[in-house]
């Protein structure tokens, strides 16, 4: 069998999902199914094949340019992405022998839809990691109104034109069926951690902390990832405001994005010191990185958990540790922390209750010990690399099954 992979992101830039397509790419390799990825070339800060797809002979790879636009830049970026949508086009239409499409969610993505469904007959899987327009107005990255509606449009046959819609979480496929797509044709597939690298990293064994000479005496709050537009800054200065007097508990916030440089502006403004920045680290790192913490939060704008959800979470609960989520506490996601003793969920804005949440679990290392056992077995139940990717393969091979 034959997969057609076309994604708008690529190996070469950042990307959160980097780690969950290169797990699900070697598994459909090693699977015996032939690939042909189509991604896009950036920023060009990493490889554009990682090191454990290289030389496979079953993989075919086009990468195509694109210009990097910041995201505050929403106008040049969406055009930017438009153009990306017909530029794929002169590489997948020589494609004839696929059997399915895996196509990736992107803010163009009906551009995409649309000129595959009219110059290909092939099923089409697609992918949605992130819900669009979702809550980009709440959150401001649309400003218009109108403008927000008309993308919800536009997304809207998405839906219909897919043989199958898969989705991250059961908050994530409440919010596709109510934008139209039919329940039987949603499939919920978490998100994963890679199991042959997904691990707790020893503080004498961890190249973060070694890196950057990290005293090993302090309690770490650590963010590590993507600021970007949802994050939720405010809830980062407000539990750093309200740990001031805890002169042990230190917040890490690791990594870059378009709200980083206003973020470190507010905490120098406020002479917050508890707040230390660290720059992304390579993807080798990863484990290292969340393992070099004690606790780690993430703190989510309202209306993110039903458009999307964090990946990093399974890859925490591997590397054994506890996570603090500002979310909506009536979403699906909160409710998995709490109904299973894997962490906590506390209400955005609550920002009192999420600084006693961590002086609580501050105050005792042996919630934190539980929890974080509770976490590592309920991920390798139900987050493992293994389980999403078969999820996949089953989808493939029958829709396969039928183009036959």
């Amino acid at each position: 069998m034959k997969i057609l992979y076309i994604t708008a992101e690529g190996f070469d830039t950042p990307n959160p999902n980097n780690q969950m397509a290169e797990r699900m790419l070697n598994d459909f390799l090693d699977n015996g199914y032939d690939v042909h990825l189509i991604q896009s070339r950036r920023k060009q800060l990493f490889p554009e094949i990682p090191k454990s797809l290289a030389g496979k002979k079953n993989l075919v790879v086009d990468t195509i340019n694109r210009k990097f636009d910041k995201k505050n830049n929403f106008i040049k970026r969406y055009f930017n992405d438009l153009l990306y949508a017909f530029s794929i086009m002169k590489v997948w239409i020589k494609e004839k022998d696929a059997d399915v499409i895996y196509l990736q969610s992107n803010p163009t993505i009906i551009f995409t839809m649309l000129l595959l469904k009219l110059f290909k007959r092939t099923p089409i899987v697609y992918s949605v990691y992130d819900v669009w327009p979702g809550h980009a107005y709440d959150i401001g990255v649309i400003k218009n109104k109108s403008l927000y509606n008309i993308f919800r449009f536009l997304n809207k046959p998405c839906y219909k034109m897919s043989s199958v819609v898969t989705v991250l979480s059961e908050d994530m496929k409440a919010t596709v069926i109510k934008e139209g797509a039919k329940p039987e044709k949603v499939s919920v597939i978490s998100p994963w951690f890679d199991v042959m690298t997904a691990r707790e990293v020893p503080s004498e064994e961890n190249r973060f902390i070694e890196k950057f000479n990290i005293p090993k005496d302090k309690f770490y709050v650590q963010f590590a990832g993507t600021v970007g537009y949802v994050f939720n800054r405010h809830t980062v200065i407000e539990l750093a405001k309200r740990l001031q007097g805890e002169t042990n508990i230190v917040i890490q916030i690791v990594g870059d994005g378009n709200l980083k440089e206003k973020l470190v502006s507010e905490a120098e403004e406020l002479k917050l010191k508890n707040i230390e920045f660290y720059p992304l680290q390579p993807v080798e790192l990863v484990s290292d990185v969340y393992s070099a913490c004690d606790l780690c939060i993430i703190p989510l704008q309202k209306g993110v958990i039903g458009s999307g959800v964090p990946s990093k979470a399974p890859i925490l609960m591997a590397c054994n540790r506890v996570i603090v989520n500002s979310v909506e506490l009536n979403s699906h996601y909160a409710k998995m922390f709490k109904e299973n003793n894997i962490g906590v969920a506390v209400d955005i804005g609550d920002y009192d209750g999420l600084a006693q949440v961590i002086l609580d679990l501050y105050k005792s290392p042996q919630t934190i010990a539980t929890m974080a056992k509770n976490a590592n077995e309920f991920g390798k139940k139900h987050f493992s690399s293994t389980q999403g990717t078969r999820k996949y393969m089953n989808i493939f091979d029958e829709l396969g099954s039928k183009k036959k």
